[in-house]
């Protein structure tokens, strides 16, 4: 039997973890980073995009960072939208298209059929990073690097069990379907999972239950655990540890700050018995000059390559 080998496509990096602990940011200021870099980004995100532009502008981008602006997209893929192109796809005529779409049927039928728009959601994802480059031949990548600015942990995780949920219970060309998209979304070769946390109790007891949940169902491991918003002292090398002269006569702020850095300092050292991953961790950056300086200051920190 003869094995074809596998076609190039966009590594695909999952930002995933907790609801609110800064993922959305996170994947753009590496989408930047990559992107001044030379490399084509497409982030999808899951915000939409008016909403995502109140949270974090990306006005200025062509003046100061001209390479990225050239390279870095930005896409929000709505479960509802895409099956709404399937049923335009799969019916020529726009007035009878537009009566199923319009019919309680069809509303019903989305909202309530489990895992349907999360299998839609991936097959468009797959998609997105299996696309190719029309100018430069079959073969060659449309981009290099899809982020996924994954959802909440449960809902990224529902997502990445829609595909088997299809395999299992359906038979037919969306049993096949759904065969084929849990085959990719649970190898590695094609995904890096990148959790991401702050050092706070109940984020990180979500990042490990979300862990043992894929590697436990999908086999898949964390290639890098991305510590957000950490005390400067986390960062801190030894030596510089080493000049911090803390006593009863220091400033009661200063005390308690470098305190908690010191047991954040600690807590990373305890994590690593729990997720046996390099740690990236993003300081708390005090002072920017609008988002583009915000993301840039931490892409600096997102020492993260395209292929881990």
């Amino acid at each position: 039997m003869d094995h074809q080998a596998p076609q190039p496509q966009a590594r695909i990096l999952v930002l995933c973890g907790k609801g609110g602990v800064g993922k959305t940011t996170l994947s753009l200021a590496l989408g930047l980073r990559h992107a001044s870099q030379g490399r084509r980004v497409v982030i999808v995100s899951s915000h939409p995009l008016p909403e995502l532009g109140i949270a974090v502008s990306l006005d200025g981008l062509s003046r100061r960072f001209p390479e990225a602006s050239r390279n870095l997209f930005v896409v929000h893929l709505d479960p509802r939208e895409l099956l709404v192109e399937v049923v335009e796809r799969a019916v020529p005529v726009p007035l009878v298209a537009s009566t199923i779409l319009n019919s309680s049927i069809f509303q019903n039928l989305v909202e309530i059929s489990p895992g349907l728009k999360e299998f839609y959601f991936l097959a468009r994802l797959q998609q997105l990073a299996e696309r190719k480059r029309a100018i430069s031949g079959a073969s060659t990548p449309d981009y290099d690097i899809l982020i996924w600015d994954a959802p909440a942990s449960g809902h990224f995780l529902a997502t990445l069990r829609a595909a088997r949920a299809f395999e299992t219970y359906l038979t037919g060309p969306l049993a096949a379907a759904g065969a084929n998209l849990d085959r990719f979304f649970s190898s590695a070769a094609n995904m890096s999972i990148l959790p991401v946390s702050p050092l706070e109790e109940m984020a990180l007891t979500e990042t490990f239950e979300m862990a043992d949940a894929l590697s436990r169902e999908f086999q898949l491991g964390c290639d890098a655990l991305i510590l957000n918003s950490v005390s400067p002292v986390v960062t801190a090398s030894d030596a510089d540890l080493a000049t911090l002269h803390i006593d009863d006569s220091s400033a009661p702020a200063l005390r308690f700050a470098v305190n908690r850095g010191l047991a954040e300092r600690e807590l990373c050292a305890d994590i690593r018995h729990r997720i046996a991953a390099p740690q990236v961790s993003v300081p708390r950056i005090r002072h920017w000059d609008g988002d583009l300086d915000l993301l840039d200051q931490i892409g600096e920190w997102l020492n993260i390559p395209a292929a881990l």
